[in-house]
């Protein structure tokens, strides 16, 4: 079960509550330094000093700032669940969820049953981005958190039955579940092409939509993009049991998949919250517009290996978090993986280190040409027209 709890305080409170009378079975970090092993580690302190210098502390409309998330991880109790297997279950999970945030994990086993379980504390500024942390759909990530304790052999829970309007409302119109829990939905029948090095319509179909959501901020460029890559997107029929979109090729329109055999990634149902609210934003601008640029090239001349091999390095940035063509290298266990870096850094998808935080910087041009602007509070030191009295005056008569 997922639990999750909004902070609007320092994350002092928290880490207190967390590691009074040292209850603390263990502790895991993400995008957090901490000293020596055996050393304490104020991480509260580390994710306050990160707000203050990007000025993510200030409330917003009149509404206090939400300074982190607190979410509970609790296993099912018939998994017997050790401790290595929940901090494994943990960790995975927050690094797919929260790859550019501060994140600090602590266990417990402090329960009526001794079950161990987890509190992952996320702090709300992007390191990559300054933004704030908009608040992510709890059912996608309650989702996720299935999805990611069932392919580590644990029970997926149970969703808890409605009750009142809602009970008789899915009583008279019952929605059905996804006809899978993959991220990725390989077939029996691509697998087998695959394996034979044969032509599978399916695999290019999801190659050119891994491509496309991976750079594109809004349905509209997710749309766009895919219409330039070949492919359409439409709704699928008002009496499926599920909404969900269906891909074709534009000049094939009977080679056509729906977005959930794909895999759930793919779904409408969870593609379409985060393109709502800017997209993944996991690959910086220039290497959203390398993509855009060679994935368009390889569908007008035609070559699908290269589209296969910019699918496939597409998919080892984002399942790595790499943010550098060194985090590739060092990530290289096989000759392909080799392979993967060197075309990320022939075509420029992401730079040769590191880059450091831009703070306060100026919205930039996605891959098809829109300015990307944030609806979140600024950085320090971002761009903007000088507050002149008068404009004082009319602010705070508003």
């Amino acid at each position: 079960m997922l639990k999750t709890i909004s902070g609007h305080t320092s994350a002092k409170g928290i880490r207190r509550y967390l590691t009074k009378e040292g209850r603390a079975l263990a502790e895991d970090y993400i995008n957090l330094e901490p000293p020596a092993p055996g050393r304490p580690f104020d991480w509260a302190e580390a994710m306050d000093r990160t707000r203050r210098l990007y000025g993510n502390d200030s409330a917003w409309r009149g509404r206090r700032a939400r300074t982190y998330k607190h979410y509970v991880v609790s296993p099912d109790p018939k998994d017997r669940i050790s401790l290595d297997g929940l901090r494994a279950l943990a960790t995975g999970w927050a690094r797919k969820c929260f790859p550019d945030h501060e994140v600090a994990i602590v266990y417990h086993d402090d329960n009526a049953g001794g079950i161990p379980h987890a509190h992952v504390v996320v702090n709300n500024t992007n390191l990559e981005t300054g933004r704030r942390l908009q608040d992510p759909d709890p059912k996608a990530l309650a989702r996720s958190l299935q999805g990611a304790a069932e392919s580590l052999g644990m029970s997926p829970l149970e969703a808890v039955p409605r009750s009142g309007v809602a009970a008789r409302a899915e009583r008279r119109r019952p929605r059905p579940a996804a006809s899978t829990r993959r991220e990725e939905n390989v077939g029996r029948a691509e697998k087998e092409l695959s394996d034979r090095g044969e032509y599978s319509w399916v695999a290019d179909i999801r190659a050119r939509v891994r491509v496309a959501r991976s750079v594109a901020r809004s349905e509209t460029e997710f749309r766009s993009l895919l219409g330039s890559l070949g492919v359409t997107v439409s709704e699928n029929s008002p009496h499926a049991p599920r909404r969900d979109w269906v891909y074709a090729f534009a000049d094939r329109p009977s080679r056509r998949v729906s977005g959930e055999r794909l895999g759930l990634s793919y779904s409408r149902e969870r593609l379409e919250p985060v393109l709502r609210t800017g997209g993944f934003r996991r690959i910086a601008d220039a290497g959203e517009r390398a993509i855009a640029a060679a994935a368009r090239s390889a569908v007008e001349l035609g070559d699908l290996e290269e589209l296969r091999t910019l699918s496939e390095a597409v998919a080892l940035v984002e399942s790595s978090r790499a943010t550098c063509v060194a985090d590739l290298d060092r990530l290289a266990m096989d000759a392909r993986g080799a392979e993967l870096a060197a075309y990320a850094r022939r075509i420029g998808m992401l730079p040769e280190q590191r880059p450091e935080p831009r703070l306060g910087a100026k919205p930039s041009k996605s891959c098809l040409g829109r300015v990307a602007g944030n609806r979140g509070s600024r950085g320090i030191g971002s761009a903007e027209t000088p507050r002149t009295p008068e404009r004082q005056e009319r602010g705070k008569q508003r």
